[in-house]
């Protein structure tokens, strides 16, 4: 299932040499509400910035893939 959040924060971090990020977001209808995920740097789209909405994939309520929203017409 996807859903759509805003993405409210970024903490990089490296574990052995190899970039994590914890991304903190929220849930579009629940803005006041952040939640958290922890994914290698490569599972997340280049250049993701605070404020940035996005699709998260979600598989039993854990985050399984983010990508950006693609806004038609522009």
């Amino acid at each position: 299932m996807d859903v759509v959040a805003t993405i409210e924060g970024l903490r990089h971090y490296t574990i052995h040499g190899e970039p994590y990020v914890i991304v903190y977001y929220s849930l579009q209808g629940d803005p006041n509400t952040f939640h958290h995920m922890q994914l290698s740097a490569d599972a997340l789209p280049g250049g993701l910035r605070v404020g940035e909405q996005v699709a998260l994939t979600m598989v039993a309520g854990i985050v399984a893939g983010v990508r950006r929203i693609v806004e038609n017409g522009g």
